[in-house]
């Protein structure tokens, strides 16, 4: 393992941009989804929400979401967290970080997408391809 898991943890998540997203109703019924994302140094997770969708409508009204990032190679993070709509004076700036990443998004954003951010309160790196697994948390 490196010397520093937050440095590798983060470029974990940067070698992907499909994360499957969870969000509840306010009557408790659980949805997930599939979302394009990307991340900032300081681990928000950055995506984009159809008014229309349902994970919109949760978030509204609940804004704890937790994501699920990898798979591939039997690696894996888990991630927990509140997810707020960009404020409108930092738009701009948290579109270009997720078009850059994500650069095939540009027509959901024209179309209306709205911008979120994720601040994240727990995180779980886990790799099964170690005997133990190699699991590294870090709580914020």
């Amino acid at each position: 393992m490196t010397d520093h898991p937050k440095r590798m943890i983060l470029e974990f998540l940067r070698n992907h941009t499909l994360a499957v997203i969870a969000t509840s109703h306010r009557n408790g019924t659980p949805e997930a989804a599939t979302i394009d994302f990307t991340v900032r140094d300081n681990f928000e997770i950055v995506f984009s929400a159809f008014k229309e969708t349902r994970k919109f409508g949760n978030l509204a009204e609940r804004p704890g979401v937790a994501f699920v990032v990898g798979w591939d190679d039997n690696i894996t993070v888990q991630y927990e967290g509140e997810a707020t709509r960009v404020p409108a004076a930092d738009i701009e700036q948290y579109q270009e970080i997720f078009l850059n990443s994500v650069p095939a998004d540009r027509v959901f954003i024209e179309r209306g997408a709205v911008m979120f951010k994720a601040t994240p309160r727990w995180i779980r790196y886990s790799d099964f391809n170690k005997e133990p697994p190699e699991l590294i948390e870090i709580q914020f």
